[in-house]
């Protein structure tokens, strides 16, 4: 189903989501792959290093039956999952932001500063063109990814339409508080569509996206 199917566009976008990242001053990446990949090469990690921002990289191979039978965003789920419970930075971290491989938050230093003048323990925003959320970027606490987020994930089921965006707005509108915020600017490439996201000003909504959090 996914159009971007050369193995190399594949591989050099991802890279450049992630050196976007580093560029932005993050410190600490865990890049997550189900393909049993490892995305970085040595030189790209001691280019890194040489801006201290340290990367772990941890990888399995999924069962792609599994998740042809219920689709991308259950795959997604369970590759959050793996994350928190293989990941050494994670084990030491309360809470973190996931980002969709290939993508990165163009305006993220004014969404960090939003999360900690907030106090906001878990934030997702809508999806600008539709009424269920962005699964593509949010700000979670691992209690709550482990308590909420992975079960609500499990439900995924595409082909009964029960997408992720379904499953995980119909966890926020239980749980968490609607507001509106700063919209997170996401720039990078769709592996789905072969082609980059649609990166420009949403007017009002770029300063009043709804959302929804818990403080």
């Amino acid at each position: 189903m996914l159009e971007m199917s050369n193995v190399a566009k594949r591989m050099l976008t991802a890279k450049a989501a992630v050196f976007f990242w580093a560029g932005f001053g993050i410190k600490k990446i865990v890049i997550a792959d189900a393909t049993g990949q490892t995305l970085l090469d040595e030189s790209d990690v001691r280019l890194l290093h040489q801006m201290d921002v340290e990367v772990e990289q941890i990888h399995y191979l999924q069962d792609d039956a599994l998740i042809i039978k219920k689709g991308k965003g259950y795959g997604e789920g369970a590759l959050i999952n793996f994350a928190m419970k293989n990941s050494k930075f994670l084990q030491s971290a309360s809470h973190f932001f996931k980002c969709t491989g290939k993508i990165y938050c163009r305006n993220f230093l004014e969404i960090f500063n939003l999360v900690q003048q907030t106090k906001a323990q878990n934030i997702f925003w809508r999806e600008v063109f539709s009424h269920t959320i962005d699964t593509r970027f949010f700000y979670v606490s691992k209690d709550f990814a482990q308590n909420h987020l992975i079960p609500a994930y499990d439900h995924v089921d595409d082909i009964h339409h029960m997408t992720s965006e379904v499953c995980v707005m119909k966890l926020a509108q239980e749980r968490l508080t609607p507001v509106t915020s700063l919209r997170p600017m996401l720039a990078g490439f769709s592996g789905s569509l072969n082609k980059p996201y649609l990166d420009v000003s949403m007017g009002y909504l770029d300063q009043n996206l709804p959302c929804w959090v818990s403080q």
